[in-house]
Order: C-alpha cells, then structure tokens, then sequence
C-alpha cells in the first residue's frame, strides 16, 4: 500500500496518552495532523468511529488509543472488547476500504512471557488476561483487512506527558528512605519521543506489514529500571532520600486481579530493519530523558 510524497494528511487515536500525544507532537513538524484524545473520539460508540472517519480524507492512521488498565479491563470486559478489539476491527475496515495506511499499536502483554530471553515477533501469542486477549483478537482483526497493515508491539512507555514508572520511583525517592520494585517481571523499557521517529519511519516504508516489536532495545526487570531511574536522576542533581531500592515479588503485590505475563522483553532486530534506524538501548534512551527532564531542577 504505496503512500504518497510526504507531507501526508494523518490520523492519530489516543493522543491523551504518552505515545499519541509524542507522536503527534512529532508528525505536526512535517505531516497535516489530525489527533483525536479520548474526548475527542469515544472508541465504545461504532457511529462515533464512522461518523469521525468519514468525514476526512487521509492518507494513514496510526492508532494508538486503547483501555490499557489491565485491572480495569478485567472486571469490565465488555468495555474492554468494544474499545480494544472491536474499535479497531472497525477502523481497519475503514482503512482498507478507503485504500489508507494503517499502523496499530499493541503490546507485549499479548506473549504468555513463560520463557526468559527476548520476545521476537513470530513467538506465539498467548495472551494471559482480558486486556491482552482484546489485544491479540485486534492484532488478527487489523491483519486480516489487508496485508500490508502493521501491528506495532509497544512495552513499558514512558514520557514527558503523563507519569509513568520512572517518574513515580523518583518521586517516591524524593519523599521516603524505603523504596521496592518488583524484580520478577521483565520488559523493555520505551522512550516515547524514540518510539513516535521509528513510527514515523515504519509509515514512510511499504514493506512495513505484519507484525513489529517497538521498543528501545534491550530488557531488563521492573527493579534494575527503577534503579537506573534514580542513579540517573542523581547524577543529575535530583535530591534523593532513597538511593537503592529493595526487591519485591509479583506475589506481594496487593490489589492484581489480572495476570500479568513475566517475561516480555522484546528483539528489536526487526524494527531496526525496517526503520533503517539505531534502536537506543533502553538505559541509554532513559539517560536523555532524564536528563532532559529532571536536569531542569
């Protein structure tokens, strides 16, 4: 599915999140922009969708808006089928029939992560909760309304525009001398800003279809990335009471009502062929945005 010279007309779904509101920061700079926030467009209401999308002409979508609170998703999984599986089944009938690009992002929670080691694409998915079995049925759904559609698989994000792990950990350093996180469950750590430019190259190649993992390259546990937050953060000059933090089972954790899978990280071997682009390694890419966003203090 060739796309015409940039500048292209683009929709972006879920820019109230930290992916869709870096990668439509990013696309503004070079592409005519339409980005839809949760407000702006309610994924539960079919009408919605076709009424949204029928009123543009567009080139590509690249949909990133989901109901991601796992919990959330398993006592409520009839919002979370019409959101996350039915939604994009419908949008990726409306792309295809309308001869538009469509990338659509998923996860990592779609691989049971029984295994250690990294996750690559033709790995099978064996979804453990509500949330990814809406995933993976949106995965096949997008797939099956034309070939050269995209699946993006996008793990542990994080960013300068909603709060996630590494700015809790640093905030909750900042305020106590007893920190944990978990060392039992293993991912790849994303930088948003790094993920919206592989994006953006992944549209702009037409032999981009399938199935991509997107992430920064290289995995590691929810402990060893929360200690690389505050070793960064104080050497950036952030004022820290705790400076190690302790280890604490997925076991311990009170209040999980759905599984989540432990191994997930994921190869990013693919993304750099088809990007022709460096995939950072995750400390790396997790450096630049610490230091670029508590560096300031």
């Amino acid at each position: 599915m060739p796309l015409p010279i940039p500048p292209l007309r683009l929709i972006v779904t879920g820019t109230g999140g930290r992916l869709g509101a870096a990668l439509a920061r990013e696309l503004r700079q070079r592409h005519r922009l339409v980005a839809w926030d949760r407000k702006a467009l309610d994924l539960s209401v079919p009408a919605q969708i076709a009424d949204h999308f029928g009123a543009l002409a567009f080139d590509a979508v690249i949909h990133c808006a989901a109901l991601t609170n796992l919990d959330y998703c398993q006592q409520h999984p009839r919002q979370a089928r019409a959101v996350n599986a039915d939604a994009p089944a419908h949008i990726a009938a409306l792309c295809a029939s309308r001869g538009a690009r469509l990338i659509h992002l998923s996860t990592d929670y779609v691989y049971d992560g029984s295994t250690p080691g990294l996750r690559r694409e033709s790995d099978p998915s064996l979804p453990l909760s509500v949330y990814a079995r809406t995933k993976a049925d949106a995965e096949q759904a997008v797939l099956a309304a034309h070939p050269d559609f995209l699946v993006a698989r996008a793990s542990w994000i994080y960013g300068p525009d909603r709060p996630s792990f590494p700015d809790s950990i640093i905030e909750r350093a900042q305020q106590s001398a007893q920190c944990r996180a978990i060392s039992d469950k293993w991912s790849s750590p994303s930088y948003s800003r790094d993920l919206a430019l592989l994006l953006e190259a992944l549209l702009l190649n037409p032999q981009a279809r399938g199935i991509v993992n997107l992430c920064n390259a290289g995995s590691c546990s929810w402990l060893e990335y929360g200690q690389a937050a505050l070793d960064l953060a104080y050497q950036v000059g952030v004022p820290l009471r705790c400076r190690t933090l302790s280890p604490q089972s997925c076991a311990e954790m009170p209040g999980f009502l759905a599984e989540r899978p432990r191994h997930t990280g994921m190869d990013s071997s693919r993304l750099a062929s088809l990007t022709g682009l460096a995939v950072r390694p995750w400390r790396e890419a997790l450096a630049d945005y610490i230091g670029t966003f508590y560096g300031r203090a």
